[in-house]
């Protein structure tokens, strides 16, 4: 298959599973933002506390957008239908995973966009960091939906260990979600790597799994 092919067929995947599989996940997604400032202020605000929404909500929906992706192969009838295609399902599991990711971060560019026409001083730092947390629950989320085989299954860990950043804070060290509100960046980095790992394993697992199924 010619490269062109092979770009157009994976337009293809990303079209008809945007569709069918994660209309529900990005609504919710958009939700989360828009509902944002009735739940803390986002207008005039310097950069350690425009780091506050960000973090504390706006990140949250790598959680709702990541934590899905395996979820249509659950139902036995569509696996077996996603199988039969001639694009094996590891590769839909990546698509879905890039354009998830994709989402979360136009979203976290929009919501960056709307601070700062409310006159908050948002940098390009603070968003990157907001993505880093994004990918990091996602990536906990979805892991654990792989290891278990259950979605739902798969929010709780993300949504526990935001929990426990908030009663521990700065005692998490370099994976501290709310480090930005300190004004340090350097748990984000290990907060991003940790995150394309577990996004690695998640996919990696799942392949064997299905390969041995």
């Amino acid at each position: 298959m010619h490269s062109s092919d092979k770009r157009f067929l994976a337009l293809e995947i990303a079209k008809t599973n945007l569709r069918h599989n994660s209309l529900l996940s990005i609504a919710v997604a958009a939700i989360l933002c828009l509902a944002t400032p009735f739940f803390i202020g986002t207008s005039n605000l310097d950069r350690n506390s425009a780091a506050m929404p960000l973090e504390m909500f706006v990140s949250l929906i790598g959680i709702v957008l990541l934590t899905p992706v395996f979820q249509p192969e659950q139902n036995g009838d569509i696996d077996g239908l996603v199988s039969s295609k001639y694009c094996s399902t590891a590769k839909v599991w990546l698509i879905r995973t890039i354009y998830s990711v994709v989402i979360a971060a136009l979203l976290i560019v929009l919501f960056s966009i709307y601070m700062k026409l409310q006159n908050c001083d948002v940098t390009t730092v603070l968003a990157l960091g907001t993505m880093a947390d994004a990918i990091f629950l996602g990536s906990m989320g979805m892991l654990t939906a792989a290891l278990t085989g259950n979605t739902v299954i798969g929010y709780m860990p993300p949504l526990l260990y935001y929990a426990l950043n908030i009663g521990m804070g700065p005692k998490l060290g370099s994976f501290y979600l709310f480090s930005m509100r300190t004004g340090s960046c350097t748990a984000k980095l290990w907060l991003s790597a940790a995150g394309l790992l577990m996004i690695t394993a998640a996919l990696l697992y799942q392949r064997l799994r299905k390969q041995r199924a």
